[in-house]
């Protein structure tokens, strides 16, 4: 009568654990999707661009030093050589420091979007979570599995667009 007892409540606290609603969710990629991402979004990629297109002119020259030292070499006297691949190699730095501090400053501009985003975002979230019902939410990146009927990635984004 115990085992029996025993195995029917161990069965009902089974039954409620597997009755828990979760969901996943990319918050992430629900602040940047939504009208308001995109829209705040318009000026640190401009300006992501206006770095893009700097770097794109300094690799341009990096290219036309290399193309006119490969011609010329044969000419110059090895001093001149050597003073020639010391510019290259000086500029190949400067670029790759551009490359990283560009990194960084994109990275930034992002992050400062999201942390802008994050209050109305987190006020949209709290609102499906009371609809739902949800007892747990769990970044989609930490999931190993889930079903797509449990991402509420969208739900979240049609949510921040309709407060907008």
């Amino acid at each position: 009568m115990n085992k029996l007892l025993s195995l029917a409540i161990a069965t009902l606290f089974s039954a409620n654990a597997l009755a828990s609603e979760i969901a996943v969710l990319d918050f992430r990629a629900a602040l940047l999707q939504s009208d308001a991402g995109q829209a705040a979004a318009q000026e640190p990629r401009q300006q992501v661009d206006q770095m893009k297109a700097r770097l794109d002119q300094e690799n341009k020259a990096l290219k036309d030093m290399v193309e006119s030292l490969k011609r010329d070499e044969l000419t110059l006297s090895s001093e001149q050589v050597s003073e020639r691949r010391g510019q290259i190699n000086q500029k190949q730095q400067q670029l790759r420091g551009m490359v990283q501090a560009m990194q960084q400053q994109a990275q930034q501009m992002e992050q400062q979007l999201i942390q802008r985003l994050t209050p109305q975002g987190e006020a949209a979230l709290k609102e499906i979570i009371d609809e739902r019902n949800l007892d747990a939410v769990i970044n989609r990146q930490a999931a190993i599995y889930t079903n797509n009927s449990v991402d509420i990635t969208a739900e979240l984004i049609e949510k921040l667009n309709e407060e907008n």
